[in-house]
């Protein structure tokens, strides 16, 4: 590794900082974003401000530090590439964490760069002092990634210490790098970067071992798949998993995201699960028993997914490649499956390519099952009141219309219940994502921002709710060329909330639901930042108009407000027996 051009007039003299920086951009990482400060001012000065779409240099994107946060999981769920979030010490550390929090439990590889009161300053009472006597922010850091956390105190270990954390990373799991500036900030030192790992390769014995166990446990039993987010990373996911269900007539159910991991077209295609899941789906997961087999491609057995229920076939195979992964206990999911267990660690594409294979080959023996109907519902579409746009109807309206590689975020409102209710099956077009696990609403902002940046020519669409735009709408300006479209769900309540506590609480009035959200003029807010703005019309005479404007218009960032009755319930939110 050679230190590269420095950038500045006049130029910065060669550290530790650029040696940080040099190392990340040999990772591939280029996208920083996040506010400056006191603390991460002399990592920032190694970097160029944020101007052209793509940038191949490390550059730096000001944006809020809530909002900058989620930015590198979009970045990495768009293109599968690291980025970086930057803050500086006290409450822009906390802000940007809560993206980290979404980091771990959807197992996304994102690195956090926020800095600590130098040791010097211990008992003098710093400013924003993180210290034990103060927040103790790498206590509180640990707490949550454990050994993932660097603190980067040492110039003569900062070369290990960062190659470590890249090993993090290979993992997919985020990690923190903490600056002592007091020692980063010392004289630069020779160095060479360890070698990294060689990815360990799957052996045919081992594959040929899993075959035979899969064909003598699934002998005269149904077979069931549960389709997971990890699985989604894989380039012929959907191939992949079409070929599976075909060749052993087996149903496929799926989780919020591993729904981008099957295809439209997949006959045996019964729906998503739990969380906004099809009835079908949820017929059929809760039939589950003796006479059952379910094959869980990197699914994580979470509240929105099976909500405590468990896995409760005969036996149970888990397939997946990312260790320790979250959901896992003990490296596994065993504590989950009532029945016989398979835990099978390895790359998804060629486990399942070991199955088609050899089903090709010699036919497996299990029970086959019926292809899934057409609706994947029992129930029908509840309607809005006058005045109201009729979401379903919408929801229909834009499946049909999504521009090919495109790609959606749904945010923590009412859209990451009833979208994929409505809908019933992926669309081939979109993937959509929703950061669910942490819940936090307004984050899925930032993912969006992150995803746009990680591929500009790809259309962006943001699912978001009144609620949530109070937690992002100040760093609207910043992206206000990038082209993102919002459609912003406007019902003057947190929704989410006052649907599930009208059956949790129902002898309860509804004003002590403490649900409810002031009326603004959110279009007028996009407008001041830079950004266009329209209202969609209750009878949707104006949606046409706005489609084509969105197909025609180039980088301008577009906000659409829609007028939503809170009282149209259409997905269903099992969560609400738990509370």
């Amino acid at each position: 590794m050679t230190l590269r051009n420095l950038y500045g007039n006049p130029p910065c003299v060669a550290d530790n900082y650029q040696l940080i920086v040099d190392t990340l951009t040999d990772w591939g990482i280029t996208l920083y974003t996040g506010v400056t400060g006191g603390g991460v001012i002399h990592l920032l000065k190694h970097l160029k401000p944020f101007d052209d779409l793509p940038s191949n240099e490390p550059a730096f994107l000001t944006l809020g530090e809530y909002s900058a946060g989620f930015v590198p999981l979009g970045y990495y769920l768009a293109s599968g590439k690291i980025a970086a979030a930057v803050a500086t010490t006290g409450a822009a550390t906390r802000l940007i964490t809560c993206g980290l929090s979404d980091a771990k439990l959807h197992d996304i590889p994102a690195v956090f760069i926020v800095p600590v009161s130098g040791s010097n300053t211990i008992g003098f009472s710093p400013l924003q002092d993180t210290s034990v006597y103060g927040s103790n922010t790498i206590a509180q850091l640990r707490a949550e990634l454990g050994e993932a956390v660097f603190v980067l105190n040492d110039p003569f270990s900062l070369t290990t210490q960062l190659a470590q954390a890249k090993a993090m990373l290979d993992r997919s799991k985020p990690v923190v790098l903490v600056l002592d500036n007091e020692a980063v900030g010392s004289p630069l030192m020779e160095y060479t970067m360890p070698m990294a790992e060689e990815e360990r390769s799957v052996e045919d014995d081992f594959l040929d071992a899993f075959v035979s166990t899969f064909r003598k446990t699934v002998d005269d039993k149904r077979v069931v798949l549960l389709v997971g987010e990890e699985m989604a990373r894989y380039r012929h996911a959907k191939q992949l998993t079409t070929q599976l269900c075909e060749q052993l007539q087996a149903a496929a159910i799926w989780s919020i995201n591993g729904a981008n991991a099957v295809s439209q077209d997949n006959p045996y295609g019964y729906g998503y699960i739990s969380f906004g899941g099809n009835d079908k789906a949820m017929s059929l997961f809760n039939s589950l028993g003796a006479q059952d087999v379910l094959l869980v491609l990197g699914a994580c057995p979470d509240e929105y997914t099976i909500n405590f229920s468990g896995f409760n076939a005969a036996h149970t195979f888990f397939l997946g490649n990312i260790s320790e992964a979250y959901g896992l206990v003990e490296n596994s999911l065993r504590h989950v499956a009532t029945g016989g267990y398979d835990h099978v660690y390895g790359p998804l594409d060629i486990l399942l390519g070991a199955l088609i294979d050899a089903g090709q080959r010699y036919p497996f023996t299990n029970r086959p099952m019926a292809k899934a109907p057409a609706d994947l519902n029992d129930r029908p579409f509840a309607t809005p009141r006058e005045g109201y746009v009729n979401m379903a109807t919408l929801y229909q309206r834009l499946n049909k219309w999504w521009p090919v590689h495109s790609l959606g975020i749904d945010d923590v409102c009412l859209a990451y219940k009833d979208r994929q209710y409505v809908t019933q099956r992926p669309n081939d077009n979109i993937d959509f994502y929703s950061l669910y696990r942490g819940s936090a609403m307004g984050g899925a902002f930032g993912a969006a921002v992150g995803a746009k940046l990680a591929d500009p020519d790809r259309p962006v669409f943001l699912f978001t709710g009144d609620g949530c735009f109070r937690l992002f709408s100040g760093s609207l300006g910043e992206v206000s060329q990038l082209g993102i479209i919002i459609f912003l769900l406007n019902n003057e309540s947190l929704s989410i909330v006052e649907q599930g506590l009208e059956k949790v609480l129902p002898g309860i009035a509804a004003p002590h639901y403490h649900a409810r959200v002031a009326a603004i003029d959110y279009c007028a807010i996009a407008r001041a930042c830079g950004w266009e703005a329209a209202r969609l019309q209750p009878d949707l005479s104006n949606l046409g108009e706005l489609l084509h404007r969105i197909e025609m218009d180039g980088q301008r960032s577009l906000l659409i407000e829609i007028p939503v009755d809170h009282q149209q319930e259409l997905g269903q939110n099992p969560r609400l027996k738990n509370l």
